[in-house]
């Protein structure tokens, strides 16, 4: 029904008037002034549209007032509307009035004689001798035999390679293959000195021959390229749809034509710009002034070049402003999200810093900072409420309906508020808005292993790649030798620095590698922590160092606190912001916190806009974290979270050193920044082309995608394995110290085994002689739980938080004593405990399936009865996987000590 509904309008065009006189009306009340209404009377109420004839479109304040489901806009709904029947009754009397094929007509339609080209000129609105120009006749479509009008296509050689079929009530069909290229031309080609106009279509191009113009057609609003050559030395003019399409193809067409048309001029026609289906040529000659007004047109075509930003309230679409906010809405975000990328009437230099993005929920926009630095660097930023009213009027131009004199005429308007307020607080923009996820200054690669080093905006990754320098193409298929190379290239930044050993120079090859290739782990990145044994030895400029490969900056500062609220707030401006790296540096205090873990262990983020009353959708939280400190410690959670990175100085005083291979680091690496990012790249990029094979060694429990890339890709080139850093941040986990404390103290007090109550440490009192072996241990967990004064509640807390946690083979458990109070009890996995003892029990089961193999060899030196227990069964438990076959004499060896 959809379709009749199509063909009825497109052949009722220009022939409304008469459609709706049979229809009852009389001619007067079609004239467009107040006429009482013909089917609820009253005076001066209803009147028709000022384009009728073309639409069939009436109005009436009584029958058509907001509460009514009548909206005759079109002339189908005026018929059923007038004469009682439903919009389908309507389409069946209109198709019978015009001749138009229904289902039920087109078997008897087709088997009757008729002039198959003129029928066809009559419904396209072309004269029949200017259509057999185009090399038309009557031809047999399909297997049903449909008769068509059928139109040669030339292909770009200016010979006939194929055909274009036409059919009443249809848009045609070109042939399949050859035909979707190609071009109408009046079965000649133009000559070197003529002028000729170029239109969108053959139906357009017929109706300009008939005027006596020279005219070609396009099978779309493009030209090709290789099209243009058929216009060598010809004054052409573009004379293209009032729709999106048509201003962007005629841009696109004059470009190719540039240069080898003697001249190239665009005409524009009267009328509003729309988002689809503007008006074309045909729709013009409608018209009653529309020969004219397109003689005009095509006069006043002015010479191409691209479009300048003008008559806004001209070029920009148009949204009419309705009681239907949700249409209305749609209709301006969905130019906003064009603004800037299909906006031919602004300048082109204009239109980066126009565009706008979604992230987390909140518009954002891209600007330069060379109030920043002198790079003219792009930043994200949210949108300010301000500025959404500036964009929505460089977008669109909306114009509401309103009466005057009996006329509806249409009145340019400003934003209203309500439409402001719900793009502003929307929140979710559906497809209407390009999602940004960050923005890079450096090549990088997407999930795929692929590489994006093409400036601009990537719809794969919603990156913006934003070059500062000039980098080396990056070799589409590295081998491991290359790999091996470009490692050995990037360790040159550490010639100077006191590394402790291999593995920490491959844990900064980690952070260096983790930064530039981001988007290619799907999943969490952990915290890099560069800790030294003493100051001065050069913890910040070794992660300088890394940002600077990485993101052609130093790396952003961000003070660290405890707090958690403002911890929460530090990482949703973070998230908001879209800043790559994130540096707590010179840390003289515990890290850690229960926000910041999970911010590490997170890819999106959602907490409350600072200085709003709403929060954030979820926001892609891709940022790298890092820290660094004298002898760092971590509390709460975050030791598991963290991969050091060693610095260990044999000097007092470190920052009086010389002799440096490399004087000024930083200005060194800002120098080969290019070729030292191209190198960390085909690291990554080398793995990916042989297939990233799993490298030998544990994986690393929430960072497996990142274990599974960077790790994989370092210890496959032939680096030492950087996971093995981590021992220090178990080392320096106080949990765990607090942890031993109050295993010892609370084994030390319980000499019944029958377990402690918090009430029985208190009444020992925190003053304990020297000689009480273990409750020294206890008062230090005692003072560092409670303080200065015991609080039996927070001692208990504390201890439930590690009840289960294994230490040394041994661990805290509860008991239920009289009244339900608990009692704690020191308990080993190894038997004794009620669980059977042996690898079967649930506690040695727990510790294996998620300990790395360092932690299973600290559970009391039992790892030699746990694979005695296995070779029992028949089972052999190797410290790591079996050596994979592409492991190299370095990592067998790494395995064998």
């Amino acid at each position: 029904m959809s379709k009749l509904f199509g063909r009825i309008k497109d052949a009722g065009r220009g022939r409304w008037t008469e459609l709706l006189l049979s229809a009852g009306f009389l001619r007067v009340q079609l004239s467009g002034r107040g006429q009482p209404c013909p089917k609820c009377g009253g005076e001066d109420r209803f009147n028709a549209a000022k384009n009728v004839d073309a639409t069939g479109a009436v109005y009436c304040r009584k029958c058509f007032n907001g509460s009514s489901n009548l909206k005759p806009g079109d002339g189908i709904a005026t018929v059923a509307w007038m004469l009682n029947l439903t919009n389908g009754e309507a389409a069946q009397w209109l198709a019978e009035q015009l001749g138009v094929q229904t289902h039920s007509t087109q078997t008897k339609a087709s088997t009757e004689p008729t002039d198959v080209i003129a029928a066809v000129c009559h419904d396209k609105r072309m004269p029949v001798e200017a259509l057999r120009q185009f090399g038309v006749t009557e031809a047999k479509r399909g297997k049903s035999d449909y008769p068509v009008a059928r139109v040669n296509v030339y292909n770009d050689a200016g010979e006939v390679h194929s055909y274009f079929d036409l059919a009443v009530g249809e848009k045609g069909w070109l042939k399949r293959g050859k035909g979707s290229s190609g071009m109408f031309f009046p079965s000649r080609l133009p000559v070197a000195g003529e002028t000729w106009l170029l239109v969108e279509g053959v139906k357009d191009a017929a109706a300009l021959i008939g005027l006596g113009f020279n005219a070609a057609g396009m099978p779309t609003s493009r030209l090709n390229a290789s099209f243009a050559r058929l216009f060598a030395g010809v004054n052409v003019i573009i004379v293209h749809d009032l729709d999106t399409a048509g201003i962007t193809g005629a841009d696109f067409s004059a470009s190719n034509l540039l240069g080898i048309a003697k001249s190239v001029k665009v005409a524009r026609l009267s009328g509003a710009i729309k988002e689809t289906s503007g008006d074309d040529v045909r729709d013009v000659l409608l018209r009653t002034d529309g020969e004219a007004s397109l003689r005009q047109s095509i006069l006043d075509a002015v010479d191409w070049e691209p479009r300048l930003e003008g008559d806004e309230s001209d070029d920009r679409p148009q949204v009419l402003v309705t009681l239907d906010e949700s249409k209305v809405t749609r209709s301006v975000l969905y130019w906003l999200g064009q603004l800037g990328w299909n906006s031919p009437w602004i300048r082109p230099e204009l239109r980066e810093e126009l565009r706008l993005y979604v992230r987390g929920g909140v518009l954002t926009q891209v600007h330069r900072s060379e109030e920043v630095d002198s790079n003219g660097q792009l930043r994200m930023r949210s949108v300010p409420r301000a500025v959404i009213r500036e964009r929505v009027t460089q977008a669109c131009c909306l114009y509401k309906e309103q009466e005057q004199n009996g006329n509806i005429e249409m009145i340019l308007m400003r934003p209203p508020s309500w439409l402001l307020e719900s793009i502003y607080q929307r929140g979710n923009y559906g497809g209407s808005m390009r999602p940004l996820a960050g923005i890079v200054q450096s090549p990088t690669l997407r999930l795929d292993g692929s590489i994006v080093q093409l400036p601009g905006y990537d719809n794969q990754t919603g990156l913006i790649y934003q070059p500062i320098g000039q980098f080396p193409k990056i070799p589409d298929q590295p081998t491991r030798e290359d790999a091996l190379k470009a490692a050995e290239e990037l360790l040159e930044v550490l010639a100077d620095f006191p590394m402790r050993d291999d593995t920490d120079r491959s844990a900064w090859l980690a952070m260096v590698l983790s930064m530039i290739g981001r988007t290619c782990i799907d999943g969490y990145v952990p915290l890099f922590a560069v800790t030294a044994n003493v100051r001065g030895a050069g913890k910040s400029l070794l992660v300088d160092a890394a940002t600077l490969i990485a993101y052609g900056q130093r790396a952003g500062r961000q003070a660290f606190t405890r707090d958690e609220d403002e911890m929460r707030k530090i990482i949703t401006s973070v998230g908001l912001a879209g800043i790559p790296c994130v540096l707590f540096d010179n840390l003289d205090t515990q890290l850690g916190g229960a926000a910041l873990d999970a911010a590490i262990t997170s890819s999106i983020w959602s907490d409350r806009i600072l200085g709003q009353s709403k929060m954030t959708e979820d926001m892609p939280l891709k940022t790298i974290w890092a820290a660094t400190g004298n002898n760092m410690t971590f509390g709460t959670d975050v030791g598991r979270r963290v991969l050091p990175i060693r610095l260990q100085s044999q000097l007092e005083q470190p920052e009086d050193r010389s002799g440096f291979k490399h004087p000024d680091l930083l200005a060194w690496v800002s120098e080969f920044r290019p070729r030292l990012a191209a190198a960390a790249l085909t690291i990554l990029r080398a793995y990916f082309v042989a297939g990233c094979p799993k490298q030998c060694g544990g994986d690393w429990g929430s960072f497996e995608p990142w274990s599974a890339v960077i790790r994989g890709s370092l210890v496959w080139a032939g680096q030492a394995d950087p996971l093995l850093t981590r021992k220090l941040a178990q080392e320096s986990d106080d949990t765990i110290s607090l942890l031993g404390k109050l295993i010892t103290g609370l084994e030390a007090v319980d000499q019944s085994e029958f377990g402690v109550t918090s009430r029985d440490i208190g009444q020992l009192g925190l003053e304990f002689k020297q000689d009480q072996t273990g409750l020294e241990a206890l008062a230090e967990a005692v003072a560092e739980i409670c303080g200065g004064r015991f609080n039996a509640q927070r001692f208990g807390n504390q201890v439930r938080s590690l009840k289960g946690r294994v230490w040394q083979g041994r661990y805290i458990d509860s008991e239920t004593a009289h009244g339900g109070v608990a009692r704690w009890v020191i308990k080993r996995v190894n038997g004794g405990d009620g669980w059977g003892g042996g690898s079967d029990s649930p506690a040695i089961q727990k510790v294996i399936s998620s300990s790395t193999d360092d932690t299973i060899t600290n559970i009391d030196g039992d790892l030699s009865r746990l694979e005695k227990t296995n070779s029992d069964r028949g089972e052999i438990s190797p410290p790591c996987p079996p050596v994979p076959p592409d492991c190299d004499n370095g990592q067998i060896d790494y395995l064998e000590s």
